[in-house]
């Protein structure tokens, strides 16, 4: 496997590609992430201001270019967002901003979204989700979504405000004017959020983020659904993320409709990808080995190149370039 670097820079911390989206045209990646001054604290050594940034590759993720969007994705508290006007998914790509911690600490409560037309080169928004003020915005519940859309479907994810790791999981789909709230994905006793999202045939996988109040390690589940997403499965584990609050997971379709799911363990620094043909039985493989004294990676997105060759984004750091970086990895071994 071949590693490389998509964005680097003396002094400077970048990370969590999962929380700031990513959208793909053929060969023609697009990844968001996140940048500070790096600074001396205990885990995530990032300091104020912070900047989100894009970063695209025209030729399979093989050279990237780093791009300042027009906006902030900010989606402030102070500021309510608009109503959307009539917009296709399938003509247009969304930004969702939701209240996570580094980068989402001040978004409005019920979050909101940005849109491109134009493959992210400008974006326009905040909008605000019509149609779901009654399941992001109950109580003391507040948005923590992320970008997660398979076709018209979105994935999204809410919690209780102030208290962490009360995330839950579900799904609505938007008719080109307005989103519509179809069903929970997963809703118990443990933490769900930042679900990655494919299709295997007929089948819709959703993979998680997973974690139980109290204990130190996260975990990565596994659901289905084979009725358009009104009914899911039991989750079923994909692999250990480890402690330090685990770690998201990615997720695309192979070429021969296996699915390939990428995420970090921090325990280990490591980056690892499990397959499966059917979103319930996974095997593993480690991408990439990285060393104890640096947890604070993983929050990978996934790209599929035209010949069939899984290209994983995520954050990183070695002996050889201490400072959180932006780095992928090819899986040709995966193809």
């Amino acid at each position: 496997m071949k590693h490389g670097i998509v964005y680097s820079e003396p002094g400077i911390y970048a990370g969590w590609p999962a929380n700031h989206g990513a959208w793909q045209w053929g060969d023609e990646f697009l990844v968001g992430f996140l940048r500070g001054r790096y600074g001396n604290k205990s885990m995530h050594k990032i300091l104020e201001p912070f900047q989100k940034m894009l970063a695209r590759s025209l030729d399979g993720g093989a050279t990237w270019k780093l791009e300042i969007p027009n906006l902030d994705f900010d989606c402030h508290e102070r500021e309510i967002p608009a109503e959307a006007p009539e917009f296709s998914l399938s003509q247009n790509i969304i930004r969702v901003c939701g209240v996570y911690d580094h980068g989402g600490d001040e978004c409005y409560g019920p979050g909101g979204f940005y849109k491109s037309s134009d493959r992210g080169h400008t974006w326009d928004g905040p909008y605000r989700f019509t149609g779901l003020e009654h399941h992001v915005d109950v109580g003391d519940m507040i948005n923590t979504s992320r970008t997660r859309i398979v076709g018209n479907l979105l994935f999204m994810s809410r919690g209780q405000n102030m208290i962490w790791g009360t995330d839950e999981v579900f799904v609505a789909v938007h008719d080109g004017e307005r989103f519509h709230y179809i069903a929970d994905v997963l809703n118990d006793a443990c933490r769900a959020v930042m679900p990655a999202v494919a299709l295997t045939g007929r089948r819709l996988v959703a993979v998680m983020r997973r974690r139980r109040g109290g204990a130190r390690d996260g975990w990565i589940d596994a659901v289905h659904s084979d009725d358009g997403g009104l009914t899911w499965s039991a989750p079923r584990m994909v692999g250990a993320t480890g402690g330090r609050n685990g770690n998201p997971p990615a997720l695309i379709t192979l070429l021969d409709g296996r699915l390939c799911c990428a995420y970090g363990n921090r325990d280990f620094g490591s980056i690892v990808a499990a397959i499966s043909e059917d979103g319930e039985h996974w095997e593993s493989t480690i991408v990439r080995d990285g060393s104890e004294k640096f947890l604070d990676i993983g929050y990978p997105q996934l790209f599929l190149r035209s010949d069939g060759v899984p290209v994983c984004v995520y954050y990183w750091a070695d002996a050889n370039r201490w400072e959180q970086h932006i780095a992928y990895s090819v899986l040709d071994d995966l193809k």
